[in-house]
């Protein structure tokens, strides 16, 4: 069975240029269909980001869901279920480079952001990339 739409739109440990070798497994069927943007604000949590509802841009990558079972996998890896989930799936809308958009699914966090810092670029990756630089410096 086929997702409602085929597109996720991932900003952290999923993007392909960030994923680990867990995430790498998880994303490994899906195509990566381009960058875009979403709204709302980006946290850094300590080991993976927080996307909330918020007047920012946040960036990312969409991906492309063949199948029910691959959104499945991706919940349980994002812990969506229970009473308490740490993120929830949501629509949102995706705007690409070039100005088109399209409904795409994407993981809010669902927990306190007490001890969260926002990521003001909006973006994870050059956020990580810049606290890389920072740190190897002498």
């Amino acid at each position: 069975m086929q997702p409602a739409t085929p597109f996720l739109f991932v900003y952290g440990t999923l993007r392909p240029c960030l994923a680990g070798l867990e995430q790498q497994r998880l994303i490994a069927e899906l195509a990566v269909a381009g960058p875009a943007t979403v709204p709302g604000v980006l946290y850094d949590i300590g080991p993976y980001p927080a996307l909330v509802d918020g007047r920012g841009i946040v960036y990312g990558d969409l991906l492309i869901i063949a199948t029910d079972g691959q959104l499945a996998l991706l919940d349980a890896y994002e812990e969506t279920g229970g009473d308490n989930p740490l993120y929830q799936r949501e629509l949102t809308v995706a705007t690409r480079p070039d100005g088109t958009s399209v409904a795409a699914w994407t993981y809010c966090y669902r927990q306190s952001l007490h001890n969260a810092v926002v990521i003001p670029s909006g973006d994870y990756r050059e956020a990580k990339e810049s606290n890389v630089r920072a740190t190897s410096r002498p």
